[in-house]
């Protein structure tokens, strides 16, 4: 027990060293991004309102891959799910899981905040049921913003901003984007909806990136533990329900199980 705990101080101090890993650079493309994709939503309303882009987008997605594939990429908008995945580097990068666990709580207050503010329709209870085709369970209301553009672009932002290579950088964004269009693919968000996913998800994620290299309180041990009842608790929650997802168990079961592995062999083998 007191060597696990040598080995963990050891690793929050190295932790604290590697932290210029995020750099500067990787939060001002988040920051420029967001103000891109306001101007985005900002000429989309204005061509054409709300509702505008989804019965052009809908049926074109639809075409580019199939169901099942969309199925498989929403989930990765699940913020259980990328809480999940964050038990992928928790320990070899604990400032990497610090940052995302701040950006995480101010991308679900800002998204919760703003669909019970709002509460919009989705496309289901606007268009009738030929004007498009849903894709797993049919919600209603709750549709702006995006929650799983918004959690996407926060577990990626974090990413995004957190790495050195440009190409990185880059695919981390394209998988955000992917996930939020997925929305519109399945036909449960309006576009409007994944640009203000995506706004709030970047400007989060550059939020807690900063956060994190200011204020240093999940860089110690004992923090670092309780942060971990994050991605541990999400790991049963995710095998007991879908929230509104398609089930996708093909590929929630073997995830939860490996992520379980993970932090097994991350934590409890070196304990011992």
């Amino acid at each position: 027990m007191a060597e696990f705990g040598v080995r963990l101080a050891s690793v929050m101090r190295w932790a604290r060293e590697c932290q210029r890993r995020c750099l500067p650079a990787g939060i001002d493309t988040l920051l420029l991004l967001t103000i891109a994709v306001a101007w985005l939503g900002i000429l989309l309303a204005w061509s054409g309102g709300y509702h505008s882009g989804f019965s052009v987008l809908h049926p074109l997605l639809g075409a580019l891959l199939p169901d099942l594939a969309w199925e498989a990429i929403t989930r990765f908008g699940d913020e259980r799910l990328l809480l999940a995945l964050t038990l992928l580097f928790a320990r070899r990068s604990p400032e990497l899981f610090w940052a995302m666990v701040l950006a995480v709580v101010l991308g679900a207050l800002y998204s919760r905040g703003l669909k019970h503010l709002l509460d919009a329709l989705r496309p289901p209870a606007v268009l009738s049921p030929e004007a498009l085709r849903v894709i797993g369970p049919v919600l209603h209301s709750h549709s702006f913003p995006s929650g799983h553009a918004t959690s996407a672009f926060v577990f990626f932002g974090v990413l995004a901003a957190c790495t050195r290579s440009g190409h990185v950088r880059a695919a981390a964004l394209l998988a955000a984007a992917l996930v939020g269009l997925s929305r519109v693919a399945l036909g449960v968000h309006w576009p409007q909806d994944v640009l203000a996913g995506a706004f709030g998800g970047m400007l989060a994620a550059a939020v807690g990136t900063w956060l994190s290299l200011h204020w240093r309180a999940g860089l110690r041990p004992r923090v670092h533990l309780a942060l971990l009842l994050l991605p541990l608790g999400a790991l049963p929650v995710l095998l007991l329900s879908d929230a509104g997802n398609p089930s996708a168990d093909w590929l929630v079961w073997p995830l939860v199980f490996a992520m379980a592995a993970q932090f097994a062999l991350d934590y409890l083998s070196d304990r011992r």
